[in-house]
Formats: structure tokens, C-alpha cells, sequence
């Protein structure tokens, strides 16, 4: 690359997460994984099932677990 174009136009490499935030991201992709998980096994549980308030309420919870997930990967990342 010549030394004019290194100043504009360069396209900032992301950098990995270090140290707490590595610690962060990692719990933040595995309690998405697990509301995935959670959301596709009440799913298959509560499905069909006369009491449609266990299914809202078991999926609201799975879906926080995968927000909280979301969130903390996020933050590690450093992309608000």
C-alpha cells in the first residue's frame, strides 16, 4: 500500500477482545447459544399444549437470556 493511501481510505482492522472483555465476550456467546437452545426446546415442549401462558413465559425468559448474551458480546466488541 503507498504511504497516501495509508493515511485516508485505510479500512480499520478489528482487533480482538483482550483480557476482561475476551472474558465477557465468550459468557456473551455462550448465553446466546443457550437462549437459542432454550427457545427451540420450549418450542418443542409447550407447543400444542393447552396453557399458552408457560410457553409465552418460558420464551420471554429464553429471549432474555439471548439478549443479556447479546449484550454483553457487544459491549466486549466495543459496537453500541
Amino acid at each position: 500500500m503507498s504511504a497516501e493511501r495509508a493515511g485516508r481510505g485505510a479500512i480499520p482492522l478489528a482487533q480482538r477482545p483482550v483480557g476482561m472483555r475476551w472474558v465477557a465476550y465468550c459468557c456473551g456467546r455462550t448465553l446466546q447459544v443457550i437462549g437459542l437452545v432454550l427457545i427451540w426446546w420450549v418450542l418443542l415442549l409447550f407447543a400444542g399444549t393447552a396453557g399458552m401462558g408457560l410457553l409465552l413465559y418460558w420464551s420471554a425468559a429464553a429471549a432474555l437470556v439471548f439478549y443479556a448474551g447479546w449484550l454483553c458480546s457487544r459491549w466486549a466488541t466495543g459496537k453500541w
